[in-house]
């Protein structure tokens, strides 16, 4: 600064204006190293703001990132599962819904819930009937690629999630069949009682639920748990719910290691 001021009263004396005191902070040391000193403060505030926008940002993305592996799983292959989900017929998955179906609810319009959509197939089969759907999909991704399929149908789409579907209850909406196919291995040991509360509650007096277990082993990249018989049958006793086997299936994606079972109850 000192130098420069000195270069400018030299080469453009008509336009300097001269500042000369004769105090101690009039020195050019003093001058000098107050202005370094406020360079150094201004570069370290910057520094400082650019670490707290850093930061901020980071927790904004870790935030929209979901902690729960199965979800991240359909996030991340939602569009290379899709075409296996689809290929198989509502028939072919779930013979004994749809034997029910034509049975005992061949008639009349149905309040449908289907939690843990996925692809949609399920909710499209119910919506090409013309009962009234709300599926249920917590992945961002199947859910785009469930509404790009089954464009033009009247499927009410929402963003909620198990145990507790908190958005669903909030609503009041009661259901006469809820449909769970391939939802309950997703579901942590921990919170299946709350999470078949949370479901049941959802029936109208006289409504049904649908409801399909995995059974095979636990793939815990893909957020999927350990699933029996015997222990939904325990935790639906414990919440004063009869249980009715349905159909046994064998993996209709070809695993062989894989099995499910249909189970019903009723409100």
């Amino acid at each position: 600064m000192e130098q420069y001021l000195k270069w400018l009263e030299t080469n453009y004396p008509s336009g300097f204006v001269s500042a000369h005191g004769q105090r101690w902070y009039h020195r050019p040391f003093v001058v000098r190293t107050s202005f370094q000193g406020m360079l150094l403060l201004a570069s370290a505030l910057s520094l400082m703001l650019l670490i707290a926008t850093g930061w901020n940002t980071w927790r904004e993305i870790l935030g929209r990132i979901p902690d729960d592996p199965a979800l991240m799983y359909y996030e991340e292959h939602a569009n290379s599962l899709a075409d296996g989900y689809e290929a198989l017929t509502f028939e072919a998955a779930h013979p004994g819904l749809a034997a029910i179906m034509a049975a005992e609810r061949a008639t009349g319009k149905l309040r449908v819930l289907d939690i843990g959509a996925g692809t949609g197939r399920d909710a499209a089969w119910f919506a090409t009937r013309e009962h009234d759907v709300v599926a249920v999909e917590p992945s961002e991704a199947m859910r785009t690629v469930a509404q790009r399929f089954h464009r033009g149908l009247a499927i009410d789409w929402r963003d909620d999630h198990l145990p507790d579907l908190s958005t669903l209850h909030a609503s009041g909406e009661t259901f006469d069949l809820i449909v769970v196919s391939a939802v309950w291995m997703h579901v942590r040991p921990v919170d299946r009682r709350q999470a078949l509360q949370s479901i049941v509650e959802l029936l109208k007096s006289d409504g049904m639920l649908y409801l399909t277990l995995r059974l095979g082993p636990q793939e815990p990249d893909r957020g999927i748990y350990k699933v029996s018989l015997d222990e939904f049958k325990e935790t639906a006793s414990e919440l004063g719910l009869q249980v009715q086997e349905l159909e046994t299936q064998t993996d209709l994606l070809g695993r062989p290691h894989i099995k499910w079972q249909a189970l019903r109850i009723d409100a």
